[in-house]
């Protein structure tokens, strides 16, 4: 009898154990926190000076989470130009908004001047805009021109 009490107790333990011991563990793999990016810019500007370019945009979020801003740069031939064609665009630079060279353009307005252009070339300019551990939005809309000399 004593026997039988054992076993049954034995059962009873294991039973409890295989309906709880599933419970514990891995469930699935980890999800990293969600990252919040700063929104696209949607105003992008291009214009050719006898100095060089000038981009303008503005920006429909407030500075305080906005790092720096990555501004990336394609240029072709203008003859070999494609307007309406996916550009090769790579970083040209990635300026702190503390950066001299940003400047304040009215309330909600940046400006950048590119001095580093040619003559007869086509250049295409997107912006993006990065928090401060540099993780960077999506790019903005794309502003294109021909640099020509007045």
């Amino acid at each position: 009898m004593r026997r039988n009490r054992f076993f049954r107790c034995m059962l009873a333990g294991l039973w409890i154990g295989i309906i709880f011991v599933p419970g514990c563990g891995k469930k699935g793999d980890p999800i990293l926190p969600r990252v919040r990016l700063p929104a696209a810019i949607a105003d992008l500007s291009a214009a050719s000076s006898a100095e060089g370019m000038i981009l303008r945009w503005s920006i429909p979020f407030a500075l305080d989470g906005i790092g720096s801003f990555r501004i990336l740069r394609s240029d072709t031939e203008a003859a070999n130009a494609c307007p309406g064609c996916p550009q090769d665009h790579r970083t040209l630079v990635q300026l702190s908004v503390a950066d001299g060279r940003l400047q304040r353009d009215g309330e909600k307005g940046i400006r950048y001047f590119d001095a580093d252009v040619r003559p007869g070339r086509f250049y295409s300019y997107r912006v993006a805009g990065c928090d401060p551990r540099g993780n960077c939005g999506e790019a903005s809309n794309t502003a294109q021109r021909v640099h020509e000399t007045r």
